[in-house]
């Protein structure tokens, strides 16, 4: 095995989280990034199912991270071995045959994706069936909207699962909000009830009905945060251990006349026009989109294989600085179908987390890992939860700021985790005057909201 992948011992914290998990049927661990949140539940797990008290243990996750990072898990630490991994993947037939066999092994994953064909499955079970002894959600924020398919649906059975724990480095990426779902599910409704307009009325009031924005009463966030923390155990960055320096790197662009032109007609008009053709947006919301894609080059006509060009000054920026690296491991970040097919063929065959087959990922994490893997590419939304990929590089390029906090976040801590040695650089392209500037005020602005919650929450 690899040098990266050396077996080691868990971290007092961590140890302590074990604990937690251990003495609760219902619980949070709130951690910092990259902080092994799976390893200290698998922890908790395996002593339950030593002393008798649980079987099995029922992982839902991110789908990349359900079929790479659970199933490598086991094999990172020494007192985990025992546990057998499977991952429900494949086609409904096979998927069944996979769940059949939960009784023979102690973990079996799955992607958030499938949760609402699982539901289907779990509601012909006993209530004795060991796959309805412990739940596990791998990033829970993924199931934060109150009228998600996949939240209503797990909320239905949550109450069967005789134990339900909840991990997440970002528990409210939006606001506090964000909380009740995942609450209600872990906890069964027992801290704030399963209905959430009630509670949402209790707690805020409606800013803006257009737009359905709400804002919290005065109070309510401390309150809000202070229940929650009776369910939720915090690490905090000071328990972490010490980590290289994190650098971002931001660097201005500034585009054109013609293009900031056909920018502002775009912004105005919901029209502009590139390479002799009109582009129309059907609303503002649409149009906002369109002016992303200017900013990074392009825009899309009749759909997402219809790019016009506009400009190449991104990825002349991605080229120069691939240049400057002088072959250092980069991983870069795309927004666009269109920016991946940019960068591939600026850079001929780049690799991709984003569509790759559980198979192909595990062999391109291996690979970025070993270092054997000069440009990586991925998407934040589908591959920036809870992959490992600290030991193959400690650069990483934005060809323009993203919409998400949280898929921020967590796209840098994929490099900036435990077990990264070097000094981390983020670079990111913004271009001036445009969309990727409120891109980026907008998420330093929720990661403030983000790290004052957390901070609230270790206070308590």
């Amino acid at each position: 095995m690899n040098a990266p992948f050396a077996t080691r011992t868990l971290y007092q914290y961590q140890q302590r989280a074990a604990t937690f998990f251990y003495e609760r049927d219902a619980g949070f661990l709130i951690a910092p990034l990259g902080a092994g949140k799976g390893a200290a539940a698998l922890t908790a797990l395996a002593e339950l199912i030593r002393d008798g008290e649980r079987r099995h243990a029922l992982v839902i996750a991110p789908k990349l991270v359900a079929t790479t990072v659970w199933p490598l898990e086991v094999t990172l630490w020494p007192h985990l071995a025992h546990l057998r991994v499977a991952v429900l993947n494949g086609t409904p037939v096979r998927r069944r045959e996979l769940l059949a066999g939960a009784p023979a092994r102690e973990v079996t994953a799955i992607g958030v994706d499938l949760v609402p064909w699982l539901v289907g499955e779990l509601t012909a079970l006993a209530d004795d069936h060991p796959l309805l002894d412990v739940l596990i959600i791998d990033e829970t924020s993924r199931l934060k909207d109150p009228s998600g398919k996949r939240a209503r649906a797990l909320l239905k059975v949550a109450g069967r699962f005789r134990t339900r724990w909840g991990l997440t480095g970002t528990p409210r990426p939006n606001s506090s909000q964000d909380l009740f779902m995942p609450a209600a599910i872990i906890t069964d409704g027992a801290l704030w009830g399963r209905a959430f307009i009630p509670w949402q009325r209790q707690h805020f009031r409606l800013r803006n009905p257009v737009t359905d924005e709400w804002v919290a009463l005065p109070g309510a966030e401390a309150k809000i945060a202070a229940s929650f923390g009776t369910v939720a155990m915090t690490v905090g960055d000071e328990d972490m251990p010490d980590l290289p320096p994190l650098n971002i790197i931001e660097t201005p662009i500034t585009l054109p006349d013609e293009v900031m032109a056909s920018y502002r007609t775009m912004a105005r008009e919901l029209f502009t026009t590139a390479e002799g053709r009109t582009i129309e947006a059907a609303s503002p919301l649409i149009a906002t989109g369109k002016l992303a894609q200017i900013a990074n080059g392009f825009v899309y006509g009749a759909g997402n294989d219809d790019a016009v060009f506009v400009h190449d000054l991104k990825i002349e920026w991605l080229r120069e600085l691939v240049e400057s690296l002088d072959g250092e491991p980069l991983l870069i970040a795309y927004e666009f179908i269109e920016d991946l097919r940019t960068i591939r063929r600026a850079f001929a065959d780049v690799p991709t987390l984003s569509d790759a087959t559980p198979k192909e990922a595990t062999r391109l994490i291996a690979a970025w890992n070993a270092g054997s893997l000069p440009l990586l590419a991925f998407h934040p939304a589908s591959a920036g939860h809870g992959l490992n990929l600290q030991f193959g590089g400690s650069r990483m390029a934005w060809l323009s700021p993203s919409w998400s906090a949280e898929l921020t976040e967590q796209a840098i801590a994929r490099i900036y985790r435990p077990g990264q040695t070097r000094h981390v650089t983020i670079h990111i392209c913004v271009a001036a005057g445009t969309v990727d500037e409120m891109k980026r005020d907008r998420v330093i602005g929720k990661m403030s909201a983000q790290e004052a919650f957390r901070r609230h929450v270790e206070q308590i």
